[in-house]
């Protein structure tokens, strides 16, 4: 059975420089042998996290989170992948809203929790791609998005096998970065032999 790669997308826009690299990603893991899923993240109906704590105890619950909306079916895509890529820009120094929902919602996952979901990634191997307008990264909020998107997928049991960040200007021009797009690939195809 073939490698399972589940690629979350915080992007709202399709076909956008974050979009680019997710699909150059694909399409390596799959050169490689395996299976790909694109989740586009601004398609979904996920709801804030409302601190209720549900998932604590986890009584009567038959999902990771009280809570019925999109993330119910994410959770268990999550769990039954070989492989994972968490992919946004940066919107005010910060992973876009998008993604920090989702991330938000994988609070159950913490390794500092009592939940029966606690570290579900099981060492996944998972992948990170981060791309932002500015030329000095020092100015884009990449440290902290990494930081925030490094920290959750370790907490909730994942591998942080490589982050790839870079500054792609205007929408489309990462498909003239070859540099880019080539070690997107190369880590990609590393993502499928750690979940083979």
């Amino acid at each position: 059975m073939s490698a399972k790669l589940l690629v979350f997308v915080g992007s709202p826009r399709k076909g956008g420089n974050t979009d680019v690299l997710v699909d150059e990603a694909m399409d390596a893991f799959r050169e490689a042998g395996g299976e790909t899923e694109k989740i586009f993240l601004n398609s979904l109906n996920i709801k804030p996290c409302q601190g209720c704590f549900a998932c604590m105890p986890g009584n009567g619950l038959d999902s990771v989170c009280i809570q019925r909306d999109d993330m119910t079916e994410l959770y268990e895509k999550m769990f039954a992948a070989d492989a994972i890529i968490w992919a946004t820009p940066i919107y005010m120094w910060s992973p876009t809203a998008q993604m920090k929902l989702f991330l938000d919602r994988l609070f159950p996952l913490g390794d500092y929790q009592k939940t029966r979901w606690r570290c579900a990634l099981d060492k996944k191997p998972v992948g990170i791609i981060i791309v932002y307008a500015e030329h000095d990264p020092l100015d884009s909020g990449v440290f902290q998005t990494r930081d925030i998107l490094k920290v959750v997928a370790e907490a909730s049991g994942g591998q942080v096998i490589f982050v790839i960040h870079s500054s792609v200007g205007e929408k489309g021009r990462t498909r003239e970065n070859a540099e880019l797009i080539q070690q997107v690939k190369k880590a990609a195809t590393m993502l499928h032999e750690r979940g083979s």
